[in-house]
């Protein structure tokens, strides 16, 4: 168990991951995914939703599990007391696309319910423990998000 983050800690964690997440969408995109698809040693894809309210795309960096054809995700908000946009944006558009390391692909996204988190989350912390860790630091529950191949018929806005 760890402790909980003080206001200021916070303040500074949320300006160094805007930042880090500008610099790491940049670079993928620069690079065609060559740079910039790992960190702290886990991979990384950039995902794009469409905005709830705005109806533009939004693209995020995000750490990954591979669990056959689906690929699963942490809506953590690095700790946040509130869950991360792109988990918003999907509860109101499932339908996603990927790009890892530099292979664009649309997929569906469902946010698991308890019985498949409980299935999930043991595999998901295995594969990066510090998910567990900022889950015993956050107070709300992290959802998981399975992304699965969408069928060909339609196209990300």
């Amino acid at each position: 168990m760890t402790t909980r983050h003080t206001a200021g800690e916070e303040k500074r964690f949320d300006f160094a991951k805007k930042l880090i997440t500008r610099s790491n969408v940049w670079l993928l995109r620069l690079s065609g995914g060559r740079l910039g698809n790992s960190f702290l040693g886990r991979p990384v894809l950039l995902m794009t939703t469409i905005g709830r309210k705005s109806g533009r795309p939004r693209t995020q960096p995000l750490f990954y599990v591979e669990d056959g054809s689906r690929i699963l995700l942490v809506a953590s908000n690095g700790g946040s007391p509130e869950d991360p946009l792109w988990a918003r944006n999907v509860r109101v558009n499932p339908q996603v696309r990927i790009s890892r390391r530099g292979v664009e692909r649309i997929m569906h996204a469902h946010i698991a319910d308890a019985d498949e988190k409980a299935i999930l989350w043991p595999k998901m912390t295995t594969a990066f423990p510090y998910w567990q860790e900022i889950s015993d630091r956050s107070q709300r529950d992290f959802p998981v998000v399975v992304l699965q191949p969408a069928e060909p018929a339609g196209a990300l806005r």
